[in-house]
């Protein structure tokens, strides 16, 4: 735990020390800053890259379904030789209409676990994972509040076992790769003040994806998200307490197993020792934080969650959840724009710790 605390710190230091920003477009309409990205996950152990920031106006801030875009570049190499290159955009235009979109490639040496809510780190083998993905929703105003979507997601791994194990073993759905590409629908109520970083009001989601031959995709399943968030004011105007419930849930037994759904990760129930370590046909997770302004353009965070993942609903069980707690720092990317740097430091209840720098809020 103090190995992890003094890394911890270091990296918040040298963030800081490094970062540089250009502040000559603050005025106009796209605001611009690009960082050098130094960090580490249990997954890739040291990464060093850069990201940068894109935040501008498609629509007049008179309009009622008025918010900021977003892009967020974010290059990478690790000391695991590991590549990942990805984009997360959000944009928004002048009709309403929202295209919210990752696009990831990766070349991803990675670790499988097995499947299931009992697995432990020491136990895992790797696995070469080349992989690009294009996943996302369009979404259409239905009232001020309220929008419907489309959902797409396609996904094309390579997947080349590095030694024999596990997965020589398991052999679980997935172990050649291909296309697990799926489209579907949603709908969303969103009441928050500010998509970048909420201070107030709800956001709830709905999504149902089919995936199968229709799609070109070399697996046929189902996944059902249900996603639910609100913010509010905590103690004074510069605390906000959030908290997050999500459910993901599959049907078919048609799944690779790269595509189970997961309870770790940096977005998630931050502090499990891997993404990896927990993943199922179903999940669920609540997650909370308190996050404060400090000074300048640095903040902080406390958060805890629990979750858990399982095969079928029979299976659920309250007893076996995971349960994390941990703190985090923040870095105002943008002046102006509350577009965060974050690092978070968590523990598990088992023992387990993990940190991770990236960019935005958990939720």
């Amino acid at each position: 735990m103090k190995k992890a605390l003094t890394c911890y710190i270091c990296l918040m230091c040298a963030f800081s020390g490094f970062a540089q920003e250009q502040d000559s477009l603050k005025e106009k309409k796209v605001k611009f800053a690009i960082y050098p990205a130094m960090g580490y996950t249990p997954e890739t152990k040291v990464n060093i890259g850069a990201i940068a920031f894109f935040v501008f106006n498609m629509t007049d801030p008179e309009e009622p379904f008025h918010r900021p875009s977003s892009i967020t570049p974010y290059f990478v190499f690790t000391t695991n030789k590991q590549a990942l290159v990805k984009t997360d955009l959000d944009l928004f235009f002048k009709n309403g209409m929202n295209l919210n979109m990752e696009v990831r490639l990766f070349d991803f040496p990675d670790n499988y676990f097995g499947i299931g809510n009992d697995k432990v780190p020491s136990i895992t083998e790797k696995y070469g994972d080349k992989y690009s993905q294009i996943a996302g929703a369009l979404y259409k105003p239905l009232a001020e509040k309220l929008y419907a979507s489309v959902v797409f997601d396609y996904q094309y791994d390579k997947i080349d076992p590095l030694e024999e194990g596990l997965l020589d073993v398991d052999d679980p759905v997935g172990i050649n790769g291909g296309w697990a590409n799926g489209m579907g629908f949603g709908m969303r109520y969103d009441s928050r003040n500010n998509t970048l970083y909420p201070t107030k009001g709800k956001l709830a989601s709905l999504a149902f994806t089919a995936y199968g031959k229709a799609f070109g995709s070399d697996y046929s399943y189902s996944k059902f998200l249900l996603d639910y968030r609100q913010y509010f004011d905590f103690i004074g105007p510069k605390t906000v307490f959030a908290y997050q419930v999500k459910l993901d849930m599959t049907s078919g037994r048609d799944i690779p197993f790269y595509k189970l759904t997961k309870i770790g990760g940096n977005n998630r129930l931050r502090g499990i020792e891997h993404r990896n370590l927990y993943r199922d046909r179903q999940a669920f997770y609540f997650q909370a934080e308190i996050r404060q302004e400090l000074f300048w353009r640095f903040g902080g965070v406390i958060f805890g969650g629990a979750g858990e993942v399982f095969d079928s609903f029979n299976d659920f069980d309250g007893g076996d959840l995971h349960y994390i707690y941990g703190i985090g720092g923040r870095f105002q990317a943008l002046k102006g724009e509350k577009l965060n740097f974050r690092l978070d430091l968590g523990f598990t209840d088992n023992g387990q710790h993990a940190f991770y720098l990236s960019v935005r809020e958990a939720f």
